[in-house]
C-alpha cells in the first residue's frame, strides 16, 4: 500500500483503463480481432467487442497484464473518499470490504420501513440520528436498561451506538419463543469483535435469566438469524414469569468488545 499516485504512475494507470466501464483493468485483459482491449468483467457481458463489433480472440494482452502486475491500483471507491492503493492481487480483497462501499439505509431491511438513503458506513450513524431518531437511543454502558410491556406478538427494536459503532437490537415474541437479537451495522468482519449479554430481571431484582451470544451481521435477514439460533432464545413463559403487575419486564443489554 502506498500514497496517492504520482503523475508518471497515473500515466501508466491510464493505459489500464477499460474503454467500456472506465475502471482500471486487472489480469486477465482481453483483446478483440482489432486489438481493442477490454477488462475481464466487461468481456463476460459481450459476445463481440463493444468498440468495433469484432469477435474476441483467444490470446490476451500480455504486455498490459505485465504492466498491471507492477502498478499500485487505487480503490474504485476513491470518488467516495477512499485513498488506499494496493497491488493487483490485493486490491479486490480491499474493495470487497472497503468502508466507502455505497451502503443503503439499514431501516428497510431490519425494520420493514422505507428509506431511499445511500452513503458510506461512516455516514450511517449520522443518517439514523437525523432521519430515524425515533428508532434510536443512546447506550449508557453502566446502566443500560429497557422496560417493556411483555405481550404475545411484541416486537421492539432500536438502533444503539456503543463504541462509536452502530448496532440494531430486537426483542420479539413469536410462536411462544422470546428472541433477543443484536446485529452489527458495518463491515461484516467486524461483527465477530462483539458479543452481547441480555439480563431479564424481576421487579424485586431477586430473580433473573441471562443469555449471551456473539453479535450477528446486519447483512443477514432477521428470519435467518432466528432460524439459525444465532441469537438469544428463551421460552416466552420463562420471560413472562419475570413480569411485574403492569405486565412489564425489565432487561439490561450489555455489549462487550471481545478484542478480535
Amino acid at each position: 500500500m502506498q500514497s496517492e499516485s504520482t503523475d508518471p504512475e497515473q500515466s501508466l494507470m491510464n493505459r489500464l483503463e477499460c474503454p467500456k466501464c472506465l475502471q482500471y483493468m486487472r489480469p486477465p485483459i482481453h483483446l478483440c480481432g482489432k486489438r481493442h482491449k477490454i477488462c475481464n468483467n466487461c468481456r463476460q457481458g459481450y459476445t463481440k467487442c463493444p468498440t468495433c463489433s469484432s469477435h474476441f480472440v483467444s490470446f490476451r494482452n500480455l504486455a498490459l497484464e505485465d504492466l498491471a502486475r507492477q502498478v499500485m491500483y487505487p480503490c474504485k471507491y476513491r470518488s467516495k473518499g477512499c485513498t488506499e492503493n494496493f497491488n493487483h492481487d490485493k486490491i479486490a480483497g480491499h474493495e470487497a470490504t472497503c468502508q466507502y462501499i455505497p451502503q443503503t439505509c439499514p431501516v428497510p431491511k431490519l425494520t420493514f420501513g422505507y428509506c431511499s438513503w445511500t452513503g458510506s458506513y461512516s455516514d450511517i450513524k449520522g443518517h439514523l440520528k437525523e432521519d430515524h431518531v425515533e428508532e434510536c437511543c443512546e447506550y449508557v454502558e453502566a446502566d443500560f436498561k429497557f422496560l417493556y410491556k411483555l405481550t404475545v406478538g411484541m416486537k421492539c427494536f432500536r438502533f444503539i451506538f456503543p463504541y462509536n459503532e452502530v448496532f440494531f437490537s430486537l426483542f420479539q415474541e413469536e410462536n411462544n419463543i422470546f428472541y433477543a437479537v443484536l446485529l452489527y451495522v458495518g463491515p461484516a468482519e467486524n461483527a465477530a469483535k462483539y458479543k452481547y449479554r441480555v439480563e431479564f430481571v424481576n421487579k424485586d431484582n431477586t430473580a433473573e435469566v441471562t443469555v449471551v451470544h456473539l453479535t450477528g451481521r446486519s447483512g443477514e435477514y432477521l428470519e435467518d438469524v432466528r432460524r439459525s439460533g444465532a441469537c438469544g432464545k428463551l421460552l416466552y413463559d420463562v420471560v413472562s414469569s419475570l413480569k411485574d403487575e403492569e405486565g412489564n419486564v425489565k432487561l439490561k443489554l450489555e455489549i462487550i468488545s471481545v478484542g478480535k
